[in-house]
């Protein structure tokens, strides 16, 4: 009878075990960071020479995908030289007798070569000039405790390209996920020459407040992924998005917006602003301009009669040079000859070939400078407002608008990024991206319309800071979807592509105006003609810092009817409450008059 009941209980008791240690698999399996070591719920992770994942069913299943690991680690111990990620977290719930002893010399050899004791997130500004970079790029740099950070590690992710593939197909691809994405490893002397020195766009860095065990654990995980790709897409899998779900290994709280399905770099920048407790996740932000930056920064420390002299030098014979420094005194003409330095920097990143006039002119300048009294020029350490100061770039929009009497609410989404009203430091000034932006109206007699749905709309003015020679470029604009043809018909929409092309005039600070040649091609010809050419003039006008207004007036002749023609006025002031929060009042004239009031909010 005792042996009985001695076996009930020892049955008994295994039967327990198991199921306890079945339970703690369960849970175990439903980690967030395991699950996010799997890419679980994400695009599943393809490995280029060998699988990523061990099970069979382990990109949908983290319970089996976490006994193959367990069971790889005690049957091929090696197996934890290839994913040291999994190992770490693993270590923190079972004992070592799990982990049988290995010596893993290439990953070790792997750890030596990033020497770091900190980590950065670095955010580069937009850049108009190319599809793939116009919504910016956030990258990781691993800090080494040497003085030049340039010879730092960084990773980032983006999209294999093809070089055959135009700007059109990039377009295409991405958004439907027709790329493979991958982590790739590169000094950060390579990201510096790209951003800073040859596309001419800041870059902010942020260094996080992680742990030293925090960030090898993020390498961990990088060197797992070594060799493998995921499907990318342009606005929601891309480098933001991937770096959030890698960051969020150790950080415990979301990097991506909840309930929002696009992710933007500078979300990502913002997210760690706004942080749970209203504590930032980041220690410092450290600013690197481009060489623009560093033109604009001295030129505007310069008084009038040095910003006189500069451009005397720019625009005079090579022979004067010397005559014009020589009429400032030493201290008045270093900074002088320090921006000519900076311009000509700048201009040969603008320009593929300098002008030999002009390389002379600061050979003469340097000359001079070497000539003078030791010393250098003091200037003013001036930092742009950083970029997750910025309104966030989704929108939600609701107002009131009037057209002969017949009031409509307006309703607004834009899924991103901004227009020429919101504030957006850290972004191109006097610009605005802004994709799937749809606009419907819901009449006092009950009728719902779309009004316009802009499936991309991009200005880029291009106004000088300086008013230097070559500080300039045409201004332009593009923009296709769909549209009322005029306010004096709900019903009369058609497909659309606009564009102009001129020149901006910048007075000061936070002024811009523009002249240009426009163009329109619809897919209907109901008021007119298909294809409408003419004038356009606008621009920008900055009151105070939280009011400025927009403007924008224009004729057009349809080319194919050219009896008919177009007017249009557009003007829209927006007063600004704070990140989330402005008031609009907007007033357009299209065939017929419309006024409104709006307000907007952003997340």
């Amino acid at each position: 009878m005792l042996r009985r009941s001695l076996l009930r209980i020892a049955l008994l008791s295994c039967i327990t075990f198991n199921v306890l240690a079945q339970t703690a698999l369960n849970e175990l399996a439903s980690h967030p960071v395991w699950q996010q070591l799997l890419h679980t719920g994400q695009t599943p992770v393809s490995g280029e020479s060998k699988p990523f994942y061990l099970a069979t069913e382990g990109s949908e299943n983290p319970l089996a995908e976490l006994q193959a690991t367990l069971s790889a680690f005690k049957q091929n111990p090696q197996s934890q030289c290839r994913y040291p990620a999994r190992r770490l977290f693993l270590k923190r719930y079972y004992p070592a007798r799990y982990f049988p002893a290995v010596q893993c010399v290439d990953y070790q050899a792997y750890l030596d070569a990033f020497v770091t004791d900190s980590l950065s997130l670095i955010y580069a500004s937009g850049y108009l000039g190319n599809p793939a970079s116009m919504f910016g790029h956030v990258f990781l740099k691993f800090n080494s405790d040497g003085v030049h950070d340039l010879l730092d590690n960084t990773f980032s992710f983006g999209a294999r390209v093809p070089d055959s593939d135009n700007k059109l197909a990039y377009i295409i691809k991405g958004i439907s996920g027709g790329y493979e994405g991958h982590f790739t490893n590169q000094k950060y002397h390579h990201h510096d020459l790209t951003y800073n020195e040859s596309e001419l766009r800041n870059l902010w860095e942020y260094r996080l407040g992680l742990e030293r065990s925090e960030v090898e654990f993020i390498l961990a995980h990088l060197w797992e992924l070594e060799n493998t790709s995921m499907t990318y897409y342009f606005f929601r899998q891309n480098c933001a998005y991937q770096l959030a779900k890698l960051l969020e290994l150790v950080i415990d709280t979301p990097l991506t917006e909840p309930g929002k399905y696009q992710v933007m770099p500078v979300d990502l920048i913002m997210r760690l602003n706004k942080a749970e407790n209203s504590s930032p996740l980041y220690k410092n932000v450290r600013f690197h301009g481009s060489r623009q930056q560093a033109l604009y920064k001295h030129y505007s420390q310069l008084n009038s009669e040095q910003q006189n002299t500069l451009m005397t030098i720019l625009t005079a014979p090579v022979a004067q040079t010397t005559e014009l420094l020589a009429a400032l005194d030493d201290e008045d003409a270093k900074p002088v000859i320090d921006t000519l330095y900076d311009y000509v920097a700048f201009q040969e990143v603008r320009q593929d070939d300098v002008a030999a006039e002009l390389q002379e002119k600061k050979r003469l300048a340097m000359s001079k400078r070497f000539a003078m009294p030791p010393g250098k020029v003091e200037w003013q350490n001036i930092t742009p407002v950083a970029p997750h100061y910025a309104q966030f770039t989704s929108l939600l929009q609701t107002g009131l608008a009037v057209n002969n009497d017949v009031s409509a609410v307006m309703l607004r989404y834009r899924a991103n990024y901004y227009d020429l009203l919101t504030y957006n430091p850290g972004r191109i000034p006097f610009s605005e991206l802004s994709t799937f932006d749809l606009r419907l109206a819901y009449s006092d007699n009950r009728e719902l319309s779309v009004q316009q749905f802009n499936l991309l709309k991009v200005i880029n003015l291009n106004a000088s800071q300086t008013g230097l020679p070559g500080d300039d470029a045409l201004a332009w604009k593009l923009a296709l979807g769909y549209r009322q043809q005029s306010k004096q018909c709900r019903h009369c929409g058609s497909a659309f592509v606009e564009g102009f092309v001129g020149k901006a005039w910048s007075p000061g600070a936070g002024h811009v105006f523009y002249g240009a040649v426009s163009g329109t091609a619809t897919s209907s010809n109901r008021m007119g003609g298909n294809l409408a050419a003419g004038a356009e003039v606008g621009g920008v006008i900055t009151v105070t810092p939280k009011l400025a207004i927009s403007f924008s007036a224009g004729h057009q002749w349809y080319v194919n009817a050219l009896s008919e023609h177009r007017q249009y006025v557009q003007v829209e002031s927006r007063w600004l409450i704070n990140q989330q929060w402005d008031l609009r009042a907007t007033y357009e004239y299209l065939g017929q008059a419309e006024a409104g009031v709006h307000i907007s909010y952003y997340y």
